[in-house]
């Protein structure tokens, strides 16, 4: 098999030994006396997660009497990479990076669902828009999805008062955006930054809003030097500079405190705009209840009109090894996990959107706690016409990681857009290659 476009994450050709003596004695099915099928289960949640997860395995198991699903910890991406490659992974597994998904499809590593999805009772339309298109490679299913992460715009309703903006209304457009970002922006008395208008988004969000694409499933080839694709790096630079310049903004950003706490630069209004998901709700309520805010779309282009309500996605997925000891079982988990019932647990207890479409609907994630609102705001966006993801390809974490390069190299004016998205495209292709 081929894993170099995942070699750069992690070296699995110095692990194969080791993982063949950690794991190879596990390859045998495991039955209990009473004939109840152990099904060995790698999940990327700790902490908190983990027992919130532990819960819904128990819910399982208990409805399900013939069949225990063991939850053996918290288990990385490059571990299951290096026990795939060893041919000794567990029955069913979480990513819980994307971008590793269709460098495993590629190399073979994990089970194409569409025939046991026909053979179900789900249905295409049961799912929200683009939380499958997320698990298909090469138009085949490679795995389901479990939740969906929601990058919408939250805007500090304080500090766009107090930079004289009404603080009911968000930038509609990238042009408004920068505007506001221009108003918000402070400086101290030494000409250093007090306050940015927006966080640093990532370099891929920019370039959805604008609906170039990245890539064109057809002709293999790789797309980053689209037009629109050029357009955005170039409003990511006027964004910057709209706030002191690329290297002040990250300058002042590499101070930010950790995300996950009362002192997210968000939060205590060090930024007044972030392009972020919706466990920004619990957190707040956690963390800083008082923190005044609004979830809204990301701004599109005006130039653009038909990328209004533009949302990016991510997700979690679950997995099928081609070695799993218990597909069989290991996909009707995986259908179960597609219920009502399993939908609700999960998104109450990790606060990830159901990617059901009648899971939204579920009156208890939207009603109780007052973050419950906002909450079902970013329900109400993930369904989106235009929600949009970065497509599962081999090559998609050596293509994400070129992207940030490439927008960095604009921000700091060290190459145009066009030089440094062709340079990206280059690089890219010259890897995507080695898989036609």
């Amino acid at each position: 098999m081929r894993w170099s476009s995942i070699v750069g994450k992690v070296q699995v050709a110095l692990c194969v030994t080791l993982c063949g003596f950690m794991w190879g004695c596990a390859s045998a099915p495991e039955k209990s006396a009473d004939t109840v099928v152990r099904i060995r289960c790698w999940t990327m949640w700790s902490g908190g997660e983990e027992k919130a997860f532990q819960a819904v395995l128990d819910r399982y198991n208990e409805t399900h009497p013939g069949v225990r699903f063991e939850n053996l910890g918290s288990v990385n991406d490059e571990k299951t990479v290096r026990a795939l490659v060893a041919g000794a992974p567990p029955d069913v597994f979480t990513v819980s990076d994307p971008s590793y998904l269709g460098a495993l499809a590629a190399n073979d590593a994990i089970l194409p669902l569409d025939d046991l999805f026909g053979k179900s009772h789900l249905k295409t339309d049961d799912f929200t828009r683009a939380s499958l298109s997320q698990a298909r490679y090469n138009g085949k299913l490679y795995a389901m999805p479990y939740l969906v992460d929601c990058i919408g715009l939250l805007w500090n309703k304080k500090v766009f008062r107090e930079a004289g903006l009404d603080p009911e209304r968000p930038p509609q457009t990238i042009e408004e955006l920068e505007e506001f970002c221009r108003k918000i922006t402070r400086h101290g008395s030494d000409g250093r930054l007090t306050r940015i208008g927006l966080r640093p988004p990532d370099g891929v969000n920019l370039l959805a809003l604008y609906g170039g694409g990245f890539f064109e499933p057809a002709t293999g080839r790789i797309t980053a030097n689209n037009p629109r694709n050029i357009e955005a790096a170039t409003a990511f630079k006027a964004l910057m500079d709209a706030q002191g310049g690329y290297e002040a903004v990250q300058g002042f950003a590499a101070g930010f405190a950790n995300e996950q706490g009362g002192y997210n630069s968000f939060y205590v209004g060090q930024a007044g705009m972030a392009f972020t998901g919706q466990w920004n709700t619990y957190w707040i309520a956690k963390y800083k209840p008082d923190t005044e805010y609004g979830v809204a779309p990301l701004p599109y282009p005006a130039a653009h009109p038909e990328r209004k309500g533009t949302l990016w996605l991510g997700g979690n997925f679950f997995c099928i090894p081609k070695e799993s000891r218990h597909p069989k079982e290991a996909w009707d988990f995986l259908v179960w996990t597609q219920s009502l019932e399993a939908q609700r647990l999960l998104a109450d207890s990790l606060h990830g959107v159901p990617n059901i479409r009648a899971a939204l609907k579920l009156r208890s994630l939207r009603e109780g706690e007052p973050w419950r609102v906002s909450f079902g705001k970013f329900m109400d966006l993930s369904d989106s016409s235009n929600a949009t993801h970065f497509p599962p390809m081999p090559v998609a974490a050596l293509y994400l990681s070129e992207i940030n390069s490439a927008i960095e190299a604009v921000g700091y004016g060290r190459k145009t857009p066009e030089k440094s998205l062709s340079d990206t495209q280059e690089r890219v292709q010259r890897e995507m290659d080695r898989y036609r």
